[in-house]
């Protein structure tokens, strides 16, 4: 096992805590915590997001410069300035900096990372070590979120930004050094293979195989007939998923906090234990959408969520969380835990339907989601601020139901889930 493990996975796992962990949960609580309404929060993670949309800048810049190690650690000091602006700095300006500097850092080392595994390891080693580098992020995520909910928000921030400190130590060890004649080799096959070796916690922003093909200005063009395909349907449907993820999650330790009465450190523990206890179930996912398709997978996943979504909603607004707080974990519980069919059964369907190659499909797979998630963020403030927080996981329900809506004449469909690499 030690052979695909190198020092600086523990760096890519406290990535993990920073990007997916702690900012998940103090981005939030900061800026509630300083008067800021759920829309201001909303626009916080959208700004989050649309840092990390500039993945594709940064692999160009390391294919071209081969300065990876510059930009991994780069990305690094970009995360530890925005958590010091949500420490030092008050106000929405402040705020949405902060959180445009830690989409952008995450953007850059997640990038790199994933080109460390390629650039210099066999073909052959990829999948393996891939996965590896994914369940260290993994672990660091789950490990973030539990502790963001026992820290005070800008005490949590703070400690974020020191975080930075061991993350760059710890990164120095065992990083490769590229030598000047040497050629790339990330092509567009080997990011259409890499793009769904593993997906082992859903990202809140970019993560090395979400933004790992990243959509090309050429892909737009094929937007027109992709429309009018199967694909269209599907990409509409993940879109408007996305969109309604996005509006319950962006808001979610606010969100329980004052739809449920449950506090921050209860809430940051079910989410960081419900995401642990999934992780394990990749491999039953990839085994159900292997026999019973991609498509109706999907709708299974996406209906799921609907129902715990709608469930929630309808548990806020009846104030039935005043007698019992059960029901709303079980909810939630089976709208996180589900996310692994959810992530199999998508990603095999945007590869086997689209009329055009894999590489453009997965670009405008993760362009859809990427632009879905920043509009969802900020819908879901609005939602918050206008009608309250029950009202939030009702409409994040009622669009997912539209998703499902765009998916379910997919099920009647043949397509056939990729072989697994």
């Amino acid at each position: 096992m030690n052979r695909w493990i190198e020092p600086w996975y523990v760096a890519y796992a406290i990535l993990g805590a920073l990007a997916s962990g702690l900012a998940v949960i103090l981005i939030p609580l900061v800026v509630t915590g300083g008067g800021g309404g759920s829309t201001v929060i909303g626009t916080a993670i959208a700004a989050q997001n649309v840092g990390a949309l500039t993945a594709p800048f940064w692999g160009g810049v390391a294919d071209k410069s081969k300065a990876y190690r510059r930009i991994f650690f780069g990305g690094f000091l970009l995360i530890g300035l925005g958590f010091l602006a949500f420490t030092l700095l008050h106000g929405a300006g402040a705020w949405f900096a902060g959180a445009f500097l830690i989409g952008l850092g995450t953007a850059a080392s997640n990038t790199v990372a994933s080109l460390f595994v390629v650039e210099f390891t066999p073909p052959a080693e990829w999948g393996v070590r891939i996965s590896w580098l994914q369940t260290f992020n993994a672990g660091g995520s789950v490990i973030g979120m539990f502790l963001a909910g026992w820290l005070a928000p800008h005490a949590g921030t703070l400690i974020a930004a020191l975080l930075v400190l061991p993350a760059l130590f710890v990164g120095g060890r065992g990083l490769p050094v590229p030598m000047e004649e040497r050629l790339p080799r990330f092509g567009g096959m080997h990011r259409d293979t890499l793009a769904r070796l593993v997906k082992r916690v859903e990202p809140m922003t970019a993560s090395v195989i979400t933004r790992i093909h990243h959509p090309r200005l050429r892909d737009f063009a094929l937007l027109g007939p992709a429309m009018r395909s199967a694909f269209g349907m599907f990409l509409a449907g993940w879109f408007c998923f996305s969109l309604a993820v996005s509006a319950f999650s962006s808001l979610y330790p606010v969100l329980m906090l004052h739809s449920f009465g449950m506090a921050v450190s209860r809430s940051s523990t079910l989410i960081a234990i419900v995401t642990a206890l999934s992780i394990p179930l990749y491999n039953l996912a990839g085994r159900m959408v292997s026999r019973f398709g991609p498509a109706a997978m999907l709708g299974v996943g996406i209906g799921a969520r609907a129902v715990a979504l709608l469930g929630l909603g309808v548990v806020a607004l009846t104030h039935l969380a005043s007698v019992s707080v059960v029901p709303a974990v079980i909810l939630f519980t089976l709208f996180q835990g589900i996310w692994p069919l959810l992530s199999v059964a998508a990603n095999d369907l945007a590869a086997v339907s689209a009329p055009f190659g894999e590489g453009a499909a997965m670009g405008l797979f993760n362009a859809a989601a990427a632009i879905a998630s920043a509009v969802g963020a900020i819908l879901g403030g609005v939602v918050a601020d206008q009608l309250g927080f029950g009202a939030v996981s009702v409409f994040a329900g009622l669009v997912a139901l539209g998703a499902l809506a765009c998916v379910v004449p997919l099920a009647r469909q043949h397509f056939s889930a990729p072989e697994s690499v």
